[in-house]
């Protein structure tokens, strides 16, 4: 994926307009969409300063690796990775209900494995 989709992507999650995270990093608003559009590409210190504002590396805005975040120096498994890709992906109410269904799925889990003992 590279460097113009990670930066919507991320950006829409965080519910941003192009001129409010301009207007954050100190850019003119049409900054932004220059990034987004491949018209322009960032200089090394907005860059920085993006990977810092959305708390991702570097590298994974640049789409040189799909880890979004290190977990203790590790990059994430693959599965991982596309499972946090298509989140992003989701409104707030689909979001809402997969959390809600993951726990529903650890609730059932748990009982299970309760019952296995009881066995």
């Amino acid at each position: 994926m590279n460097f113009n989709v990670r930066l919507k992507q991320l950006r829409q999650k965080h519910k941003l307009t192009q001129s409010e995270l301009a207007n954050i990093l100190g850019l003119k608003p049409t900054a932004i969409s220059n990034y987004e559009s491949k018209r322009n590409e960032p200089s090394f210190d907005k860059l920085i300063a993006l990977s810092k504002y959305f708390d991702v590396s570097c590298d994974y805005l640049l789409g040189v690796s799909d880890a979004y975040l290190p977990i203790g120096g590790e990059v994430l498994d693959k599965d991982i990775v596309n499972f946090f890709n298509l989140y992003q992906q989701l409104n707030d109410h689909s979001s809402k209900e997969l959390n809600a269904y993951a726990d529903y799925l650890l609730y059932r889990q748990e009982k299970d494995v309760k019952e296995g003992e009881m066995s």
